[in-house]
């Protein structure tokens, strides 16, 4: 079959947005194939659906059914860019996203639409639980912080833990701390708190897939939420560095964890039509 898309890159986390319709059950092939090297390439996919909420202007389903932080950036950037924000504006786009209750708001703001270059900004779901895990990794048992959200949860590895090899520790041990994870996505992020550098791992079992992804938006709040949850507090902006570039994360604690949003550059790339099995 044949289906349109628009590829976009949030910090590089290459996203791909199916915009012609797809039946639910066939987006988790749809995309696993959308996403190989053979075919548009990219880290991730979601598509596009009508709403239900009748105050969204679209809503995003990702491909396993997960939320996802910069593939929500990446829809509203897509629709504003499609409904015609000009250089130097912002414009709220509320949308359903799967993994997420209600309808969020995304801010989107146009750098050079020309060129396909926006930033935007969204508030995420909270955690539904941060707290700590034991994980067998590298022949070692190690106690980690643990951020579960719907549909996808990150372990924080700090990134003196393992030693000098820790990508090929953490990429061999990746499914065996699956076994401790009850969500369909989860991630291994290997965190220098003091430098404010991660970089995630991200497996996918009902898709197959496991990458190395150069930015991840909900592996971010993970990182701007467990230094909060510990510290019963956190700096008003956490600077992220990234494979890909800064995520941004503000952190609004009171007590707990009220609200946490993430900000970064969206670049639209490519838009066309590609082919997949149907």
């Amino acid at each position: 079959m044949k289906v349109d898309f628009v590829k976009l890159s949030p910090t590089e986390n290459m996203t791909v947005i199916v915009t012609s319709p797809v039946e639910r059950e066939k987006q988790l092939k749809t995309g696993t194939e959308l996403i190989k090297y053979a075919s548009v390439n990219a880290e991730q996919a979601g598509f596009l659906e009508k709403p239900k909420n009748a105050g969204a202007a679209l809503a995003l389903r990702m491909m396993a059914g997960e939320f996802c932080g910069n593939g929500t950036m990446s829809a509203a950037v897509y629709w504003a860019w499609k409904n015609g924000i000009k250089k130097g504006e912002s414009i709220s786009v509320p949308l359903e996203v799967s993994g997420a209750d209600g309808v969020l708001e995304c801010e989107v703001y146009a750098v050079d639409p020309e060129n396909g270059v926006f930033t935007a900004e969204v508030d995420m779901p909270l955690p539904q639980n941060i707290g700590m895990g034991v994980y067998e990794i590298g022949g070692k048992s190690l106690r980690l912080p643990t951020v579960k959200f719907e549909g996808i949860t990150h372990v924080i590895v700090p990134a003196d833990a393992l030693g000098g090899d820790a990508k090929k520790i953490l990429e061999d041990s990746v499914y065996s701390v699956g076994k401790n994870i009850v969500t369909d996505a989860f991630g291994l992020v290997l965190f220098d708190e003091e430098m404010m550098e991660m970089t995630p791992l991200v497996a996918v079992r009902s898709a197959g897939s496991l990458c190395w992804e150069r930015g991840c938006g909900s592996g971010s709040e993970a990182g701007g939420a467990h230094p909060a949850e510990k510290n019963r507090g956190a700096p008003p902006l956490m600077r992220l560095r990234q494979p890909g570039g800064i995520i941004e994360a503000t952190v609004d604690y009171d007590g707990e964890i009220e609200n946490i949003a993430i900000k970064g550059t969206v670049r639209i790339v490519a838009e066309g039509r590609a082919f997949a099995e149907d």
